[in-house]
């Protein structure tokens, strides 16, 4: 059998930096440069509220453009067991791992696409540092000030500055929701593509029989099988994350 590239297991991670403003993040060391993944006790607790509420909350909004932003959501992403250590500076090392059927039923593949790949025009403004400065000379009062700002504004008028605007009539609609803004680069720090992002607007609800695995560090996995064995989650496979990373 030759060697897949994509997962039947779809993964949602549930270590997170706290606090990312997923706006401004348009690839994986952004996220690292905002904060730290949680630590994995941190994580399992994440994961045993899930469990217990049988829901993945759409927590996220991204930035498409200025003035453009998606629907709230929430994401797994289609990549083989043997790339969850990868993913982990940027997400923790805890994740519910879901069947490809219950996920096809409520989430869509994003499409990766740079900002100046979307459709966009491009217009001559007046010179907005020297509108700044206009601005400044008027709130300094009347006469001499005043007069110096309305030179400054002309000045600003004949010094135009080109600006490229996306137009949001184009991009914006329902397919504007599974929109991700990234960059294409070699090195994966660089890029989301290689996540394979599914997107589910608004909450994903999901049954016991959804779950297929649970990856987790040993530390985390007696907490782990507590909640399962409280829920009645009997069929789900149990990994310790040292045995994806050795193997």
């Amino acid at each position: 059998m030759s060697q897949r590239y994509y997962s039947n297991v779809y993964w949602h991670f549930t270590g997170s930096p706290e606090g990312v403003d997923w706006s401004i993040a348009r690839c994986p060391k952004d996220i690292t440069e905002q904060g730290a993944a949680l630590d994995p006790a941190k994580g399992a607790e994440t994961l045993c509220l899930i469990l217990e509420s049988s829901k993945l909350l759409a927590t996220c909004i991204e930035t498409i453009a200025d003035g453009l932003d998606t629907d709230s959501f929430c994401c797994v992403t289609d990549i083989p067991l043997k790339d969850l250590p990868s993913h982990s500076p940027y997400y923790g090392k805890v994740a519910i791992g879901f069947k490809a059927e219950a996920v096809h039923r409520s989430f869509v593949p994003v499409l990766y696409i740079p900002k100046q790949n979307l459709p966009a025009v491009k217009r001559l403004i007046p010179n907005p540092e020297l509108q700044r400065m206009a601005g400044d000379f008027f709130g300094c009062g009347p006469g001499f000030w005043e007069q110096q700002g309305m030179k400054m504004l002309h000045q600003a008028e004949q010094n135009k500055h080109e600006v490229v605007e996306i137009k949001k009539e184009e991009v914006g609609g329902f397919l504007a929701n599974f929109l991700k803004i990234t960059d294409f680069d070699s090195d994966p720090q660089n890029t989301y593509y290689r996540e394979r992002e599914w997107r589910c607007i608004g909450d994903f609800r999901f049954d016991k029989t959804d779950i297929e695995a649970i990856v987790a560090p040993k530390e985390t996995l007696p907490m782990i099988r507590e909640k399962l064995a409280e829920l009645g989650i009997t069929e789900t496979s149990i990994l310790a994350w040292e045995f994806i990373e050795d193997a």
